[in-house]
């Protein structure tokens, strides 16, 4: 029996290994998951999600963006309608155990007769990056920064970009004590021709700007800091600094950065 079990077994240790969600369908009938996929549905093995899920299909939101049951012509399968589709359309959507809408991109190898390996890689804040940046919905049409929505939505990018560099993630906050829309624009263009490409500067509220970057340690960021204080009015602002925590969502580092900025004074600068 071991040796029946045993490649069974190390197939199931390779896709575990993946951070995409891996299921192998025979037919249309699913036949293992990997843990990726497991833990996206908060099953704790194949055999349960067998017992308290339908059709696989059927976790497919049913929407127009995206490939679902209602694309599935009479008498083909699902896996034959995806292959149908190109590749950049193969998108699907599902919810989490935490009942979040995710959006994922679909690769299915069909290369064996009886199995079709389907591989879904997370494309959540990519997606939301397209869409925002070709509606034009990602700039702040008065300051020229990018607007808070479009950076909340695709701060899982920059998390990202930080761990494949080994980098943090540096918070600046600037509160303008004294802003109108053309003295905001002007500090806007100001900044970002003093920061890097990457930088990000964007507008989070009336009178004050976050800068996101990537930094190697908090005295880094202070420096960066200081550079924007000699290129700006430090008078006419005050500033706050954190680092995102390993662990941390970017969203909770800026509540803690924006919790401590109406008790500064004009040309102070807080380290947190």
């Amino acid at each position: 029996m071991n040796e029946i079990h045993e490649p069974i077994k190390l197939i199931q240790n390779i896709v575990d290994a993946a951070d995409s969600l891996i299921i192998i369908i025979e037919g249309t009938k699913p036949i293992m998951m990997n843990k990726a996929l497991s833990d996206f549905f908060a099953v704790s093995s194949f055999e349960q999600y067998s017992k308290d899920f339908g059709s696989f299909v059927n976790n497919f939101i049913p929407h127009n963006s995206y490939f679902h049951s209602g694309k599935v012509e009479e008498g083909e399968t699902w896996i034959e309608a995806l292959l149908k589709l190109e590749e950049e359309d193969r998108i699907v959507s599902m919810i989490n155990s935490n009942q979040e809408p995710r959006a994922f991109s679909v690769k299915l190898d069909n290369s064996h007769k009886d199995y079709v390996i389907v591989s879904m890689r997370d494309i959540s804040a990519s997606l939301i990056k397209r869409i925002m940046t070709e509606n034009h919905v990602s700039i702040d049409q008065n300051s020229g920064a990018y607007n808070k929505e479009y950076f909340i939505h695709t701060s899982e990018l920059l998390q990202d970009g930080a761990a494949f560099n080994e980098k943090s993630i540096g918070i600046t906050m600037i509160n303008i004590l004294d802003s109108d829309v053309q003295n905001l624009a002007e500090l806007v263009a100001n900044i970002k021709a003093n920061i890097r490409q990457n930088d990000m500067v964007v507008k989070w509220s009336r009178g004050i700007l976050l800068l996101a970057y990537l930094v190697d340690t908090k005295e880094n960021a202070l420096l960066f800091t200081k550079k924007l204080q000699a290129v700006t009015q430090t008078e006419l602002m005050s500033l706050a600094l954190t680092l995102v925590k390993k662990g941390e969502s970017i969203t909770n580092a800026t509540k803690r950065v924006s919790s401590v900025l109406p008790d500064l004074e004009g040309g102070e600068l807080k380290v947190l």
